[in-house]
């Protein structure tokens, strides 16, 4: 946050009830997930709340001003799930809270603020491919496709080099092939800009990189491992509700 413009980083959901009409949100949820997120990221705050329809009602005032508890003037993002099919432009509207004085008294009001949609390439990049796969396209038509052959083709070819400059040396030490001293200079001289890479900052940002990895992997496991479990109870429960209707006839 600066005095110019806020980013929103992240959301997450929250517990509510209806009460006479109005969403009454659940403010020890929402304190306890606060101190959550402030635990991982502590420069993060709670800049407002967000919900889906097609236009802003008297009701929405409710779930705002219990936010207001935690931000003087916090943001109300609307998102349409069910916009007209002439849209072009993405359904999501952003509004700012305006106090007007009305009869001595302040009444709160909602006025629309511009926005940006910023994203990362890797998440452009994911974007493209579910698009691709909803739509039937499959083969080269994904970038991240295209993205990740290319990768493997350059590792492939990497690991074809070194390993034939590794044969070359085994070779030369057991003598089987004349010593090339020009060709053991470059040798040298590239094994001498190994050791640049081999710094405690290298060493810190690769380990960071390779946990985070790991944990993508695993995470992916884990959602491969729920969707087979749900898969499983759900042919469960047919087949016991098949079992039961036998039984019962």
């Amino acid at each position: 946050i600066n005095a110019e413009y806020m980013e929103v980083h992240t959301s997450f959901e929250l517990l509510f009830e209806m009460v006479d009409g109005s969403p009454m949100i659940d403010t020890a949820y929402l304190k306890q997930k606060r101190d959550q997120l402030s635990q991982v990221f502590a420069d993060y705050e709670i800049l407002g709340w967000y919900t889906s329809g097609s236009a802003l009602c008297e009701s929405d005032q409710v779930p705002h001003r219990t936010l207001m508890e935690y931000n003087e003037s916090p943001l109300l993002l609307l998102v349409n799930c069910e916009p007209p099919p002439a849209t072009r432009d993405l359904p999501v509207f952003v509004y700012e809270t305006v106090l007007h004085i009305v009869d001595e008294l302040p009444v709160m009001s909602f006025s629309r603020i511009p926005y940006r949609m910023e994203s990362e390439e890797s998440e452009r990049i994911s974007v493209n491919h579910i698009a691709n796969l909803e739509s039937g396209v499959v083969g080269d038509a994904s970038s991240l496709i295209t993205q990740l052959g290319g990768m493997r083709n350059a590792v492939q070819m990497l690991q074809l080099r070194v390993k034939l400059i590794h044969t070359y040396l085994l070779r030369v030490q057991q003598g089987q092939h004349p010593r090339d001293h020009a060709l053991l200079r470059h040798i040298l001289s590239l094994c001498h800009k190994l050791p640049a890479m081999d710094s405690e900052k290298f060493n810190v940002a690769y380990e960071h990189e390779y946990h985070d990895t790991l944990l993508v992997a695993y995470l992916g496991i884990l959602t491969k491992g729920c969707n087979v479990m749900n898969e499983l109870i759900e042919k469960f429960n047919f087949a016991s509700e098949r079992s039961r209707r036998r039984t019962v006839f």
